[in-house]
């Protein structure tokens, strides 16, 4: 709270202009695929405001971003600004600078409000790089994809499984039990009640998600790696939910095999609801100057800027984050030729929803990684699954 009123104060006595030059830190997971073109928008943005330097660190994937974030929070030494989940930020909320201070009201009214979040009633984060869970497939294994529950299980049944010609009617990686987020949403049913009071994984809408996925499993190829690794390798998997943030790689592995691949809106069933993956930025207050974090203001707005949020989309396979990017002349032309574009905006449009922003988020995901396996081979029934989720996660909760 007092640093909160120490901004608001400082705002108040308008010390906003920059003065010499700054530099500021920022820490990002953009690997090979996405990389480059962050790159090139930060350059675009030192140009523009020749008075700010920006240090691009690539710290690795996620996973190490998050661990290098961990220790430098705890060292009191984090960087200006970075990437991070939202299971990440709930850990160092006091570390963090309330956005709404720094960033113009205009920009914040015109996200998206799927995108939207707010952390015990401060907005300490800005969507970013943000995709959502589509279906991918192959059209000569699957001519019309399917558009409910029922009809996806019907084309991976009819598919089935043949492990002698690596061919498989879809497929599955433990390590993202997101999928079964969507399934489970789309069931009309959650992790916890809204009031975070009570577990609800193990209801009628928990079980009825668990029970299909377990009718999908058998006809799965289940593995650690991505999909589009397997693929590349030579394996035939007729569909898949992934994000469309990983379509640039289904198709380069595609491409590489010499087979076709499309895209589109996940199945339906209660609701055609699918979850948001990617992250969003965050600015540390911790061991900044107040000109470096009016400087990573600044290059929020810039990254945010209609121009440049359509460009890293089309470049990237994220989404538009602003309404303005979304409904521009540019996108809408791009939906038109991009199968990616098109599938993930209508998935937006259908339904998407949000990481729950439970403080204890991250032990709740490594229970559900764990029972996500057990339950895709066979190691445990669905009963069990949700079962045996609910007793975990009430643990937690109540520690």
């Amino acid at each position: 709270m007092r640093k909160r009123l120490f901004a608001v104060l400082i705002v108040a006595l308008g010390l906003w202009a920059l003065g010499q030059e700054v530099t500021i830190t920022f820490w990002h997971a953009m690997g090979r695929a996405h990389g480059p073109f962050l790159e090139e928008l930060v350059q675009k943005f030192m140009k523009e405001n020749p008075g700010i330097k920006v240090e691009l660190v690539y710290q690795g994937g996620y996973g190490a971003l998050q661990q290098k974030l961990v220790a430098a929070v705890a060292a009191g030494t984090p960087p200006t600004i970075a990437q991070q989940y939202e299971n990440w930020t709930v850990t160092w909320l006091d570390a963090l600078v309330d956005l709404d201070l720094f960033l113009p009201e205009e920009l914040l009214a015109d996200l998206h409000p799927a995108f939207m979040q707010y952390f015990e009633g401060r907005l300490v984060t800005v969507p970013f790089n943000k995709s959502v869970i589509v279906l991918v497939y192959r059209p000569d294994l699957v001519p019309e994809p399917p558009r409910t529950w029922e009809e996806f299980l019907a084309v991976v049944e009819k598919i089935g499984k043949d492990e002698a010609k690596q061919l498989y009617a879809t497929g599955f990686r433990p390590p993202n039990p997101e999928m079964f987020l969507t399934f489970l949403a789309q069931a009309g049913g959650a992790i916890l009640s809204e009031d975070w009071t009570q577990v609800t994984i193990n209801n009628e809408a928990g079980l009825e998600a668990a029970e299909f996925v377990a009718k999908l499993a058998p006809y799965a190829l289940v593995q650690s790696g991505y999909i589009n690794e397997a693929m590349a390798a030579g394996a035939n998997i007729a569909l898949w939910l992934d994000t469309s943030a990983g379509w640039p790689y289904n198709v380069s592995a595609a491409q590489e095999r010499g087979v076709p691949i499309a895209v589109t809106t996940v199945p339906c069933h209660k609701t055609c609801d699918s979850m948001i993956q990617g992250t969003n930025l965050a600015i540390f207050s911790m061991n900044q100057s107040l000109e470096q974090i009016k400087a990573a203001a600044r290059l929020i707005e810039f990254l945010l800027r209609a121009d440049n949020i359509v460009y890293w989309a089309k470049m990237s396979g994220y989404l538009p984050v602003t309404m303005s990017a979304i409904e521009s002349e540019e996108w809408k032309a791009y939906m038109e030729e991009s199968p990616i574009a098109k599938a993930s905006t209508e998935q937006l449009l259908a339904g998407a929803f949000q990481q729950l922003l439970h403080p204890r988020y991250m032990d709740i995901r490594n229970v559900l990684i764990t029972y996500w396996e057990l339950l895709l081979t066979g190691e445990i029934s669905p009963k069990e699954f949700v079962d045996g989720l609910a007793a975990e996660i009430e643990a937690i909760i109540r520690e």
